[in-house]
């Protein structure tokens, strides 16, 4: 799609200078400088300056169509010229080895069966493969085979050394080989090698060097050979077969004869390797021979710089693949009279033995040492893999790539198979811009531009130049962004310039983009967030900084980017894409896309295209159409450049509607976005079912209509897959399930088996299902089987399980009777001994409250001892003042007798004296009062005896008195001593008692009490 902008004009003298450009794609095509002189007012010259064009001149206006015209036709030679991308001159190739098919190298025959498996045959024999699985099968003599073929209803048919017959698949998917010569009485004809198989109207011809074997409805026909057979060829449904020094013969298939079509002088005697549906000829030296006025003349010459030699070829959609000795693989395209050339690079050999075209129309290379595959059908081609990619431009002729290594470029963008490297361009180059004609290249050692010798020539001596943009409203002015700020270039009169740095801005320029304000542009760094800088008018330094991160509405200031989109500046981030709000100055997410996108997700690059908008998310490629009303993100064909993409410089330049160049640190492909649907229903096969039972494995049929019953000492069972008509099956994954085991979808592997061991007896359902790299799924495969129970797993055995279980039941039925009876009869025994033991326990608390009753009295008779006691010494010492009161009345009686002369008075005074000596208080007293003294201080006592053991009995006495606070005077009386003898009792009391002398007694009596 062409696109025209007005970019840029401005005044200066009465002249408009005008700038146009045409885009196509979003490739910059052209930059127009046009002027015109005014004529007009003052007003109009506002107008202008104003960019409210209004009204133009007519001749102002014929200038802009012209320019406008040239565009259009400038860009309608580049249209054509990215047309050019041509997946058949650029196909991806993968590659086979010994170590793949493990079998010899050397192959000489190929074909395709109807499930899309392919038969190779080599000197070991037949090996198939499925896309996932190699087999073998080798022929009874264990020759080579040398040719393959397929007839109508798809049987095999193989040709060895005096061998033919059919390669076929048994129930268990195995392949074996079956001789046909018994069946066509062959034994005994010597035929030596069969060299080719070709199908035709039903019948299936065999070419020997001898002889022609025409086989039809199990019956054959031999044609000998006049020389020798040398090849055969089936042409516009016609066969022919060349015959060496006679020429090219023509079979009628109708009769099986055989009459000479084209006499060998017409080609110089050569061998001829393929006849076109023009019936042009190429021979094996590489001549075209061209049917030119009812003779053949030689119409083009191959090799003209060596003597190579064309081995094989084959001939689709009006391409001719020509396989030869030493130069691999040689395209051939019909342009009018005259076929154009060119090779297929990166095979694995020179020496091409043979080809195929499969129904896919990829092509099989048959090699000397191994096998290539050709995928024309692959949406992705390789256009470079020598270094790691970050950036590409699409110019006339030329496509020039950005690397790790430096700058490559093609001569041939149509078909770039050669790259160059620009020696002075050595080292990272970030990125390729083509202004005013001019290519600049952005590189880590500064910022270069390309000459037209392919040479560099490098502006100013500024290092570290990550890209180059142009500075809108401002006539032949860039910004150079580099790794610590941003640079004005000029570009005057062919002139590059670095004119100086913008000052006050020192960060990594890499992301930018312009912002809606004049001057302004918004830049992203990795980690810092988000910076909008305005540059001054004089454009020598900024004149604002605004610095936005997380606080400002972004999830984080890491990994944010700035583009374009509808017209909307939006800022994608780790968690969904974000716009700025000029009013408020926060960020906020921007619905139109979070809505298509995953939020979840590091979305990393937008571009818009037309009408399909271009993102990477996470390492993921992906497109979806803008103007969808329901847009779906498509990125299940670019899977295989997961992982692969350089973070943060990542390459996505549209082609056209149908391509789009991807750049990864693997290289830049080319993705054909109309090969990646499928309409051909796809079924995922069982190649090969086997179980094992003591360490012997055994094959299952690989297809089952029924149930298939499996014994039950298997250990394992394993199920091998493939999916043979898979587009691209180089790459498929697969994902399964056991029902009755499973519960969910294994994630997806590339692994085409899965083994089960130990599984338990029943019925199970295995499922399998595979994708390829396109996301294209084919049908699920599904195989049923039952594993039978062990012996005590029978109905027979769970109906015996049942009788004994009734009979256990009625056994334990009865003996839980027995034991009911037994503990009725247990529980009427401790029922009765509860009863006893609750008499005996009635008993016990009567006799103990009885016992708690004697208590009490004994309690209640103690506390009246005690008291009694205490009356009783009360009583005592009332008896000691008597005593003393009876000393004092007994010492007046002595004084008054001795006074009384009266004999009488003297008598009465002695009767006295008799009556006081007969009611003396005496020993028997105290020991009355020792006894009471001591129940009512047992405590007093206890410790006194403890602490002095030898304390006589008066000096016990003499502390009882003490700790009853008597004096010494009351004291002496009591022990018949005088007072100074109490002083003296009470010094030996103290020393036995180990007191000092200022240590009361009291004091220490009251302690041990």
């Amino acid at each position: 799609m062409v696109k025209f902008y007005l970019t840029e004009f401005y005044i200066f003298k009465k002249i408009v200078y005008l700038r146009s450009i045409s885009v196509f794609n979003n490739q910059l095509r052209l930059v127009i400088i046009s002027f015109y002189t005014l004529k007009t007012d003052i007003s109009t010259t506002r107008m202008l300056k104003n960019k409210n064009i209004t009204l133009f001149r007519q001749d102002f206006l014929l200038i802009l169509i012209f320019n406008l015209l040239f565009c259009w036709g400038w860009s309608q030679n580049s249209n054509s010229s990215q047309d050019y991308f041509n997946q058949s001159q650029n196909p991806s190739i993968n590659h086979f080895t010994r170590t793949d098919f493990n079998a010899d190298s050397q192959f000489w025959s190929v074909v395709e069966d109807n499930d899309g498996l392919m038969y190779f045959g080599n000197n070991d024999g037949v090996l198939i493969y499925d896309g996932s699985h190699w087999k073998h099968t080798s022929l009874p003599n264990s020759s080579s085979v040398r040719s393959l073929a397929k007839d109508s209803s798809g049987i095999i048919y193989a040709g060895g050394y005096h061998e033919l017959g059919i390669v076929r698949k048994d129930k268990f998917g195995n392949f074996k080989f079956k001789s046909l010569k018994e069946k066509l009485q062959l034994e005994n004809v010597d035929f030596e090698n069969i060299w080719q198989i070709n199908v035709i109207q039903n019948k299936v011809i065999f070419r020997s060097f001898k002889k022609l074997f025409i086989v039809e409805n199990n019956s054959v026909t031999q044609i000998p050979s006049k020389n020798t057979f040398i090849e055969s060829f089936v042409v516009n449904n016609r066969f022919f077969v060349q015959d060496a020094d006679e020429g090219i013969f023509e079979v009628d298939l109708q009769t099986n004869q055989i009459q000479k079509l084209i006499d060998k002088k017409s080609y110089d005697n050569e061998k001829i390797v393929h006849i076109t549906d023009h019936f042009d000829l190429i021979s094996g030296s590489g001549t075209i021979y061209s049917l030119q006025d009812s003779s053949y003349k030689i119409a083009q010459q191959l090799f003209m710089k060596n003597n190579d030699q064309v081995i094989s070829s084959i001939e689709s959609n009006e391409i001719i693949y020509l396989g030869t000795l030493s130069s691999g693989v040689v395209v051939l395209k019909k342009n009018k009279d005259h076929y154009t050339v060119h090779p297929i690079n990166n095979l694995q050999g020179s020496t091409v033995l043979n080809l195929y075209n499969t129904r896919k129309n990829n092509i099989w290379v048959l090699l000397d040492n191994g096998l290539d595959k050709i995928n024309y059908s692959s949406p992705r081609t390789t256009i470079f893999s020598r270094a790691s990619v970050y950036d590409t431009f699409i110019g006339d002729s030329n496509l020039y790539i950005a690397t790790n290594q430096g700058v490559y470029f093609s001569e041939n963008a149509s078909t770039p198979n050669h790259f160059n490297k620009i020696e002075s361009l050595q080292g990272q180059a970030w990125s390729i811009a083509h202004f005013n004609n001019t290519l600049l290249v952005s590189h880590d050692k500064g910022l270069f531009k390309i000459n037209e010798d392919f040479t560099s020539t490098r502006i100013g001596n500024t290092n570290g130049v990550w890209k180059v943009i142009p500075f809108p409203n401002h006539l032949h002015t860039f910004l150079v962004c580099t790794y610590n700020g941003i640079y004005i270039l000029k570009n005057e009169n062919g002139s590059w310039n670095i004119q100086n740095k913008v000052e006050g801005f020192d960060e990594s320029a890499r992301d930018i983009l312009k912002a809606n304000q004049e001057n302004s542009f918004w830049v992203c760094h990795g980690y810092k967030g988000v910076y909008k800088i305005t540059i001054s008018r004089d454009l020598k330094r900024t004149i604002a900084i605004d610095h936005y991160t997380d606080k400002n509405g972004l999830p984080s200031p890491f990994n944010v980017n700035v583009f374009k989109w509808n017209n909307h500046t939006v800022f994608t981030t780790n968690n969904g894409v974000y716009e700025f709000n000029e009013i408020s100055k926060q960020f906020s997410p921007f619905e139109p896309l979070n809505k298509i996108v995953d939020t979840s997700k590091n979305t990393r690059k937008i571009v818009q295209d037309s009408d399909r908008t271009w993102v990477i998310q996470d390492d993921e490629a992906g497109y979806f159409e803008t103007k969808s009303n329901n847009p779906k993100i498509v990125k299940d064909i670019f899977l295989q450049t997961k992982g692969t993409f350089n973070r943060g410089m990542e390459t996505i330049v549209p082609v056209n509607k149908e391509k789009v160049l991807i750049g990864t640190h693997t290289g830049l492909y080319l993705y054909n976005l109309n090969q990646q649907n499928s309409k051909e229903k796809i079924q995922t096969q069982f190649t090969a079912i086997s179980y094992t039972i003591d360490d012997e494995r055994r094959n299952l049929p690989i297809q089952n209509d029924s149930t298939l019953e499996l014994p039950n000492n298997l250990t394992s069972i394993k199920f091998s897959f493939a999916a043979p008509k898979m587009p691209n099956n180089l790459s498929n994954g697969f994902s399964y399930k056991l029902e009755n085991a499973d519960k969910n979808w294994s994630p997806w592997q590339s692994l085409p088996f899965k083994e089960f061991n130990l599984l338990r007896p029943g019925s199970y359902t295995f499922k399998v299902k595979s994708k390829n790299v396109l996301g294209i799924e084919a049908e699920v495969a599904r195989y049923d089987f039952y594993i039978q129970p062990k012996w005590y797993q029978t109905n027979l055995a769970y109906f015996s399980y049942a009788i004994i279980f009734f009979i256990l039941v009625f056994i334990t039925q009865k003996l839980v009777r027995n034991k009911i009876h037994k503990e009725n009869e247990k529980t009427i025994l401790r029922e009765q001994r509860t009863n006893q033991l609750l008499q005996l326990e009635i008993e016990q608390l009567k006799l103990q409250k009885d016992k708690e009753k004697v208590e009490k009295d004994k309690e209640h008779l103690e506390k009246d001892i005690i008291q009694k006691s205490k009356e009783l010494a009360n009583y005592t010492m009332l008896l000691v003042n008597k005593k003393n009161f009876f000393n004092a009345l007994q010492d007046d009686l002595k004084e008054l007798k001795n006074i009384v002369k009266n004999r009488n008075s003297k008598q009465k005074i002695l009767e006295i004296f008799q009556k006081l000596h007969q009611n003396k208080i005496d020993e028997e007293y105290f020991k009355v009062f020792d006894e009471n003294f001591e129940k009512v201080h047992q405590n007093f006592f206890n410790n006194l005896k403890e602490n002095a053991p030898t304390l006589s009995k008066k000096e016990i006495r003499l502390s009882a008195f003490i700790k009853m606070g008597l004096t010494n005077k009351e004291i002496a009386p009591l022990l018949n001593i005088s007072t100074r003898g109490v002083e003296t009792a009470r010094y030996r009391l103290r020393k036995k008692l180990n007191l000092d002398q200022d240590d009361k007694l009291m004091e220490f009596f009251d302690s041990l009490a």
